[in-house]
């Protein structure tokens, strides 16, 4: 009797907190604020300690106020923009007009061929066709490509196609893809 119970309290504890997961938003574990991640594990280590110690419903209450508190800020956070910089903070901008921010990276402890990969993963070959780069609040690679990178669009195909020319723009620049090549050979 008391095993069933156990299992049964320990389903209904795990599917009590995948529900308040999805309460509490729709990010995968990349995109997650620290706020939200704190909020995750304690989620899964009050669940820990609730099947260890047999407190069924002081665990349901526990588990609410952690997702009621976190849904509680990203409120406060739309309305006050000052508690969002706080509690999630900024882009920081790694890349300028193609040039490096080495400062910026340094401060996030990124180093350039970390960089270098999030540019490859994202398609570009080449940190000049960055036009600004940055890193946002949750880690991702954000980024606007120069007017000369920017995919071509139809008007622009058009005009090619009635007789103007391009000039390669990346003569003098080693392409990053090719860099990797390079060093694995």
């Amino acid at each position: 009797m008391i095993m069933s119970n156990f299992i049964v309290e320990a389903f209904i504890l795990l599917t009590y907190s995948v529900v308040l997961i999805r309460i509490a938003g729709k990010k995968t574990v990349a995109q997650m604020t620290g706020l939200e991640t704190v909020i995750i594990l304690a989620v899964g280590t009050t669940m820990g300690h609730a099947i260890k110690e047999y407190k069924f419903w002081q665990v349901i209450v526990v588990l609410s106020a952690y997702v009621l508190f976190l849904i509680i800020v990203q409120r406060l956070q739309l309305k006050f923009n000052f508690l969002e910089n706080y509690l999630i903070g900024k882009a920081t901008i790694v890349i300028n007009e193609g040039r490096i921010i080495e400062d910026n990276l340094v401060k996030l402890r990124i180093t350039k061929e970390q960089l270098e990969m999030r540019l490859r993963q994202h398609g570009i070959s080449f940190i000049s066709d960055v036009k600004i780069g940055t890193i946002e609040s949750n880690g991702e690679f954000g980024y606007e490509l120069s007017d000369d990178a920017k995919p071509i669009t139809q008007s622009k195909l058009n005009e090619i196609l009635k007789g103007k020319k391009i000039e390669n723009l990346h003569k003098d620049e080693e392409n990053i893809f090719q860099k990797v090549l390079k060093d694995n050979t």
